[in-house]
């Protein structure tokens, strides 16, 4: 995964600001996918990107556990820096749906975990008044 696209620029990748009462979900939402997805980042959206898993918490290990061989040491290493990796396209997927949605919708997203918690979130207020409002037109 490369969040590096400095290449792509930021009217690129800009989209509609989220209507309060979603009234542009659905192309709000169609356009927050294909800009994340430009980025390189569309697994944080969606959920398949997931958190690296900490060695510390594997089988046999605990609090106490310190990696001793060279290939534990290498397993830590490599999980830090896929953490690291992780962190950052979160916090980009992240900033990429608050910058796009009103105040009012932020307060109630911004203490969820994880990129693809405030998708889910601000689907489930969404989605089904979107399919309503389709049907009737």
């Amino acid at each position: 995964m490369s969040t590096s696209n400095g290449k792509l620029g930021e009217d690129f990748l800009r989209i509609p600001k989220l209507a309060a009462d979603g009234e542009n979900w659905m192309m709000y939402k169609e356009r927050l996918q294909w800009s994340i997805d430009a980025r390189g980042l569309l697994g944080h959206l969606d959920g398949t990107e997931t958190k690296p898993v900490d060695p510390q918490t594997l089988p046999n290990r605990g609090a106490s556990w310190v990696p001793a061989t060279t290939d534990e040491l290498k397993e830590v290493s490599t999980y830090k820096t896929e953490l690291k990796e992780w962190r950052t396209g979160q916090a980009i997927t992240k900033q990429q749906i608050a910058g796009t949605i009103p105040d009012s919708l932020f307060i109630q997203i911004k203490n969820l975990d994880t990129a693809k918690d405030i998708f889910m979130h601000l689907s489930s207020l969404f989605e089904q008044r979107s399919r309503v409002v389709s049907v009737e037109l």
